[in-house]
Order: structure tokens, then C-alpha cells, then sequence
């Protein structure tokens, strides 16, 4: 008789068929896969089958449990005291070009504008610190300036990372950098994504530890894949020039 090919598993072969009953449990449950003959794990015991991982220190901490850590300072000190206020997510005022400067103020790249709005399009969340007031009387301080800059990704379950942690250089030391890791890590943790990373420098990572972040925790180690780019004029398109690591 004819009719619909047989399912397959992803490694080959026909896939076995599956009980109404397992495809009620299934559906209670679409996150863990349903192994013929395996049992359910025991409550707080990590399978692997929650997230795709077997093992791993990074994935046991994906599973716990944290408190949702408090803040050092409200929004109402920085408001009162520094004059600034934190706005979260894309801004339609936002000038990428002030952006590229804040960054290159403490010696980040400049990124090409379309990449960077294509990255904040695709961030979880972005937190901007801005100028509410005139409480500070700096020259150049204006109402509306972006004086601190931090985003994060995140797989909306399980982990996520904290990238471009900025501030102003005549801002710093006021507490906006952690200011920003704490309200940033607090939003994670209350939408139950309980493992947050980041890359540090080592002239900040006595902050990040203030904020809760451990460095090498159960000893692993960050690692990254960076691919270098070609420049032009390089040695490969015929003008002499090595290439260079972005």
C-alpha cells in the first residue's frame, strides 16, 4: 500500500513507532526526548536530556536554581545623584554613530553600522544608561546622551552572555558598569535562565566578581573561534600586505 515514507532518526534508519500514550507525554513535555525504554529522570538529577548536553559543569549550572540578585543601587540613586536612567531594548533615537564613539572612547572597535544594528536587533536584551538631567555639569554632558552600553544574548532557556559592558571614560568609577551587569543578570535570572557568562579583561574582573561572576568556575576555561579577516590590500589580493586578526 502506499502512503507517507517511514520517519527516520537523524543518525539513519526507520524510527520506531510511538504510542498514543508516549505521544500524550510528549506533548506534556516537548523539551526531553522520549527513549524507548529509558526511564524519566528523578527530580533535580541532570540526564542530558533537558538541554542537549551530557555533561559538563556548564550545564549543571544551566539547571540550578539561583536567587534573583539584588542590586547595590536603585534606579532612583542613579536618577538622583548622577542624573542618568537606564532604558532597556532598541531604541528607535538611537545614533549608532554616538554608539560606535562611546566605544571607541575606551579603545573598542568602531563597527560597521549595518553588522551593529543587525547585532542589537538580534540581542535578548540591551540596557543603555542616558543622560535624564543636568545633575552633572561637565562640559559636553547633554540631556539624551548614551553614557553606558551593555547587551546580552541567550538561548531564552538555559544560558546567556554579557557583551560590551561600556562607560564613558568621563563616567567611570560611579558605578554604571555594575550598575548595568546587575540589572542586566537580575532580568536573566527572573526569566529563569540561571547560566549567565561573559568574557573579561583582566583590569575589570575584580567588578564582574563583585557582581557575582566567578573566574574559571569548576574549572573550565573560555574559549573562543576567531576568524581573521582579510584587509584590503593583503598579501592574498596582491598588494603585499599581511592579513590581520579583527
Amino acid at each position: 500500500e502506499r502512503g507517507s515514507p517511514p520517519a527516520r532518526w537523524a543518525t539513519g534508519g526507520e524510527a520506531p513507532p510511538v504510542s498514543r500514550a508516549r505521544e500524550d507525554e510528549r506533548e506534556e513535555n516537548d523539551l526531553v526526548d522520549i527513549v524507548p525504554g529509558a526511564e524519566a529522570p528523578s527530580s533535580g538529577a541532570y540526564s542530558g536530556a533537558e538541554d542537549g548536553v551530557s555533561s559538563g559543569a556548564d550545564a549543571a549550572r544551566a539547571l540550578r536554581d539561583l536567587p534573583v540578585p539584588k542590586l547595590s543601587n536603585d534606579d532612583s540613586y542613579f536618577l538622583e545623584k548622577l542624573g542618568v536612567t537606564f532604558r532597556w531594548g532598541l531604541r528607535a533615537d538611537s545614533d549608532l554613530d554616538e554608539l560606535n564613539s562611546l566605544f571607541a572612547s575606551v579603545g573598542f572597535p568602531r563597527r560597521d553600522e549595518g553588522r551593529l544594528r543587525r547585532a542589537l536587533v538580534h540581542s535578548h536584551d540591551i540596557v543603555w544608561v542616558v543622560v535624564a538631567n543636568k545633575k552633572n555639569k561637565s562640559s559636553g554632558v547633554f540631556v539624551g546622551q548614551c553614557v553606558g552600553f551593555a547587551r546580552c544574548t541567550s538561548d531564552g532557556a538555559f544560558n546567556a552572555t554579557i557583551w560590551d559592558v561600556v562607560v564613558c571614560p568621563k563616567w567611570q568609577g560611579c558605578g554604571l558598569g555594575r550598575g548595568m551587569v546587575e540589572r542586566l543578570t537580575q532580568r536573566l535570572i527572573e526569566k529563569d535562565i540561571q547560566n549567565v557568562s561573559l568574557y573579561a579583561e583582566p583590569a575589570v574582573v575584580g567588578l564582574y566578581q563583585k557582581c557575582g561572576f566567578e573566574e574559571d568556575p569548576g574549572g573550565t576555561s573560555g574559549m573562543a573561534f576567531r576568524r581573521a579577516r582579510r584587509r584590503r590590500g593583503s598579501a592574498s589580493d596582491g598588494a603585499g600586505e599581511s592579513n590581520a586578526p579583527r
